[in-house]
C-alpha cells in the first residue's frame, strides 16, 4: 500500500514524503499543533497483509465503524461523531465519507471507484489528520490546488466539502462516458444501412445507468447528511467556532456544499434522462424487430396463398373419388358418385370451424359492449335486495 504524508509548516507551506501508515497513526498523537494529510492507495492484497487495516492491533487508530469503507463494498456514506467533555467542550471529532463511481467505456468494459476521506480533528490541541483512501487523479488534482488555509482548517467539515466537490468531477464524467455509450446507438438507427441491434449491449448499457443512479442517488443523500451534520454543529458549539474566530468559514463552507448538492442534482436529472432516452431505444428497437418480424409473416402468407389453389387443386385430384385410367389406348376420366360426400363433409366442417373462431374472437367484445352489467334495483322503502 503506497502512504503519502503532507504535513503544513506555515501558512502555505507543505512537506511530503513517503509514509508508513502504521508509523504515521502512532505518532499522530504526539504531534504538536498541526495538520498532517495522508494520501493511500489500497488495493485488496494490501488490505488482508495490513494489520491496521484488518485490526489485529487492539489499540488501531480507525473506530470500527470505518473499516467497512476500507473493506467492504458500499455505494457511499457519511458517518459523523465527536468527544465531549465535562465542561461541555468537544475533545475529539472524528468524521468520513465515502463515494462510488462506476466509469464506463464500453457496454462490457467498466471500471468501479471507491474513494473516501477520513477526519480526526482535536480543537483543543489543534491538531488534525486528514486520511484520502483511493483518490482518483482528478480528485487528488483538485484538492492539490484548493488546499484550506490555516483559518478555514478549524472546520473539519471543509475537507468532506473539497472532498464532494473533486469527487462530483468524476461523477460528471461517468455521465457523460454513459451518453457517449448511447449517442452512436441513436444516431445509428438513421444511417440508410443501419447496422443490426444488439440487444445484449442495449442492457449491459442498461445496467451501467442503473448503476449510476443509485450511486448519484446515494451520494446526493450523502452531501446532505453532511450539510445537516454541519448546521447541527454549528448550532450546538457557537462558542468553539467563535473562538477560532472563522464563523465566515463555517458559512461559506455551508454554502460550498450547498453547491455541491445542486450539481449531484443536476448530474442525477442527465441520467435519469439517459435512462429514458435508452428505454425509448430499446422500445424501439423492439418495435422494429416486430415490424420486421410481421413484413416477413405477411410475405409467408402471400407466398401461402399463391400456392394454396394449387395444392387444393392437387388433393382434390389425388383423391379416390377420380380416376384417369386406360381403356384400348383411350383416356378415361372417371368421377365416383360419392363424391357428394367430399362437400357434404368438407362445408359444414368448414363453416362450423369459421363460427367458432367468430365466437372466439367476437362473442367477448359484444358481451362486453351490448349486453349491459346487472344491477339491483332497489325496493320502493330503500332497501336493496341481497
Amino acid at each position: 500500500m503506497s502512504v503519502q504524508r503532507l504535513a503544513s509548516i506555515d501558512e502555505n507551506t507543505w512537506t511530503s514524503r513517503q509514509a508508513n501508515l502504521w508509523q504515521e497513526l502512532e505518532n499522530y498523537e504526539n504531534q504538536p499543533s498541526s495538520t498532517v494529510l495522508l494520501y493511500a492507495n489500497y488495493s485488496e492484497k494490501s488490505i488482508k497483509s495490513s494489520p491496521v487495516l484488518q485490526r489485529e492491533n487492539p489499540d488501531v487508530f480507525f473506530p470500527p465503524d470505518f473499516f467497512p469503507v476500507i473493506t467492504e463494498d458500499l455505494n457511499g456514506t457519511f458517518f459523523c461523531d465527536y468527544d465531549i467533555a465535562d465542561e461541555g467542550e468537544v475533545t475529539k471529532h472524528v468524521s468520513w465519507t465515502c463515494f462510488k463511481i462506476k466509469h464506463a467505456v464500453e457496454p462490457g468494459v467498466y471500471d468501479w471507484i471507491q474513494t473516501a476521506v477520513f477526519v480526526q480533528w482535536h480543537p483543543q490541541a489543534d491538531r488534525q489528520l486528514v486520511f484520502f483512501l483511493n483518490l482518483p487523479p482528478s480528485v487528488a488534482k483538485y484538492l492539490a490546488e484548493h488546499r484550506p488555509s490555516p483559518n478555514q482548517r478549524g472546520n473539519p467539515y471543509v475537507w468532506h466539502t473539497l472532498f464532494a466537490q473533486g469527487v462530483v468531477e468524476e461523477y460528471d464524467k461517468s455521465i457523460w462516458s454513459l451518453r457517449h455509450i448511447i449517442r452512436p446507438i441513436e444516431k445509428a438507427r438513421n444511417e440508410r444501412h443501419p447496422p443490426p441491434i444488439n440487444f445484449p449491449n442495449l442492457h449491459d448499457i442498461a445496467r451501467h445507468i442503473f448503476h449510476a443512479n443509485e450511486t448519484l442517488e446515494v451520494a446526493r443523500h450523502t452531501l446532505q447528511s453532511l450539510i445537516d451534520e454541519q448546521a447541527r454543529f454549528r448550532a450546538a458549539h457557537e462558542a468553539l467556532i467563535n473562538r477560532y474566530g472563522n464563523r465566515g468559514v463555517w458559512i461559506h463552507a455551508e454554502q460550498r456544499a450547498h453547491f455541491v448538492a445542486k450539481q449531484l442534482h443536476s448530474l442525477m436529472t442527465r441520467s435519469q434522462s439517459l435512462s429514458e432516452r435508452l428505454r425509448n431505444e430499446i422500445n424501439l428497437a423492439f418495435n422494429l424487430v416486430s415490424q420486421k418480424d410481421s413484413s416477413m409473416m405477411k410475405t409467408v402468407a402471400i407466398v401461402s396463398m399463391v400456392y394454396l389453389p394449387g395444392t387444393f387443386i392437387s388433393g382434390l385430384f389425388g383423391t379416390n373419388f377420380f380416376n384417369l385410367s386406360e381403356n384400348d389406348g383411350s383416356q378415361l376420366w372417371i368421377m365416383s358418385d360419392n363424391f357428394w360426400l367430399y362437400w357434404a363433409i368438407t362445408l359444414p366442417l368448414t363453416l362450423a370451424t369459421v363460427l367458432v373462431w367468430a365466437s372466439w374472437h367476437y362473442f367477448p367484445r359484444y358481451i362486453a359492449r351490448y349486453i349491459p352489467r346487472m344491477r339491483i334495483k332497489p325496493l320502493k322503502n330503500g332497501n336493496s335486495v341481497a
